[in-house]
């Protein structure tokens, strides 16, 4: 990501995350640039975690935040950054990559299990208001 794309991949990073702040907090970010010049269509936010839930391997790289366009869905683009992302930590020595997704997010389950990710484990947050 170059500095002048940040406004680009902030917006969209709320289309992914609603609630963005603006702040991307750690890692890298990549981004898919159209090829007709019309800006950006996507990004993989990547990261090297201490410890990733489901992982044999510490530390793990890991995905962050993965989005791509409604328009260029299904044409390579999110597979082409994840590539990307697999490359970066082949060559980084690393043997493993971890990613999440909500629970009910089928189309995010369904791209991940199509690029040879595997399900691992699955959590359920509680909260207590404490008054």
């Amino acid at each position: 990501m170059r500095d002048d794309e940040v406004a680009a991949v902030h917006e969209m990073m709320r289309a992914l995350w609603p609630d963005f702040d603006g702040d991307a907090g750690p890692g890298e970010i990549l981004v898919w640039e159209r090829p007709d010049g019309a800006g950006l269509g996507g990004f993989v936010q990547l990261n090297v975690r201490a410890y990733g839930e489901g992982c044999d391997t510490q530390p793990v790289p890991w995905i962050e935040g993965w989005w791509v366009a409604p328009d260029l869905r299904r044409s390579g683009v999110g597979r082409a950054l994840v590539a990307e992302v697999e490359r970066w930590a082949r060559e980084g020595g690393f043997t493993e990559l971890g990613s999440d997704t909500w629970l009910d997010n089928t189309g995010s389950i369904a791209a991940h299990e199509a690029l040879g990710f595997e399900k691992t484990e699955q959590l359920q947050f509680f909260r207590k208001k404490l008054r």
